[in-house]
C-alpha cells in the first residue's frame, strides 16, 4: 500500500503540471510580498500578508493551479488504458484510496508551498507581533489579530498553509471528480474553474463561500479553525462522487 501510494505520488508530483502550477501561483504571490510592502520592517507583516492574499488577483484564479497536477494525468492514463490495468491489478479499495489521497497531497502542496514562501517573506520582511505605528488598530476586532495575541505570529502563518493545502486538496479532488465521470482532460482541468466561479457568483459573501476558504481570513472574521472545519467537509463531500465515478470506471 504504501509503495503504491508512493508511486502514485510521484505520478501526480513528478509532471510538468505540478511544477507548472507551483511556479505560477509562485510568480503571482512572490512579487506582492517584495514588492507592495517595504521590506524594512516599518510595516506590519499582516499588512504585507494582506496585500498578498487580498490584493494580487489570486483568488478569482485559485481554483485553477491545483487540478494542474493531476487531472491531466488520470486523463492520459486512462486514454492508454493504464488506469484499468492498475485499478483492476490493486483492487479497487486500494486505488481508490490510494488516487485520491495522491491528488490531495499533490493539489495541497501545489498551493501550500508557495503560500509558506510568500508569508515567511512578508514576515521576514515585517514588524512582527500586533501592529504598532502606521499600522496601529489594523484588523482590529477580528479574530486574526484576537488569535496574535492569544498564540503569537506562528499561529498565523502555519494558518496560512494549512488553509491553503486543503484549498489545494479541495479542488485537485474537485478536479479528479470531473476527471473520473469525463476522462477528458479540458473537461478536467476548466470544469473545476467555471464551478469555482459560480460558487463566488451565487453563494454571495457567506463564510462558506469556497472563494473565502483559500485564505480564511473572509471566514467568520479571520476563524481560522472554522476555515480548516470548512474545508474538511467540502473534501469530505467530494471523495463519494470520485468513488462513484471509480467503481463505474471498474464495472466499465
Amino acid at each position: 500500500m504504501k509503495s503504491f501510494f508512493v508511486q502514485d505520488l510521484k505520478r501526480g508530483i513528478l509532471n510538468k503540471g505540478f511544477f507548472a502550477g507551483m511556479l505560477l501561483v509562485s510568480a503571482v504571490l512572490l512579487p506582492v510580498a517584495v514588492l507592495d510592502a517595504p521590506m524594512d520592517g516599518s510595516r506590519s507583516y499582516l499588512y504585507g500578508l494582506a496585500n498578498i492574499f487580498h490584493a494580487s488577483g489570486f483568488t478569482p484564479l485559485a481554483a485553477v493551479f491545483p487540478v494542474l497536477a493531476y487531472s491531466t494525468v488520470y486523463c492520459k492514463e486512462h486514454n492508454e488504458g493504464y488506469l484499468w490495468m492498475i485499478l483492476h491489478r490493486a483492487g479497487f479499495a486500494r486505488f481508490a484510496k490510494v488516487r485520491i489521497s495522491a491528488a490531495a497531497v499533490s493539489g495541497g502542496l501545489m498551493i501550500a508551498v508557495p503560500f509558506l514562501l510568500a508569508s515567511l517573506t512578508a514576515y521576514a520582511g515585517g514588524a512582527h507581533g500586533i501592529p504598532a505605528g502606521t499600522d496601529e488598530g489594523f484588523l482590529e476586532g477580528t479574530k486574526i489579530m484576537a488569535a496574535v495575541m492569544k498564540y503569537g505570529d506562528w499561529y498565523i502563518i502555519a494558518g496560512k498553509v494549512l488553509i491553503g493545502f486543503l484549498f489545494g486538496a479541495l479542488w485537485a479532488l474537485v478536479g479528479l471528480a470531473f476527471s473520473v465521470w469525463i476522462p477528458n482532460r479540458y473537461v478536467g482541468l476548466l470544469a473545476p474553474f467555471v464551478l469555482y466561479e459560480a460558487l463566488w457568483m451565487f453563494m454571495g459573501d457567506v463564510p462558506y463561500n469556497p472563494g473565502y476558504l483559500v485564505t480564511g481570513d473572509n471566514v467568520d472574521h479571520g476563524n481560522y479553525p472554522l476555515a480548516v472545519l470548512i474545508g474538511i467537509v467540502y473534501i469530505g463531500m467530494t471523495i463519494p462522487v470520485i468513488y462513484r465515478g471509480l467503481r463505474q470506471e471498474k464495472s466499465g
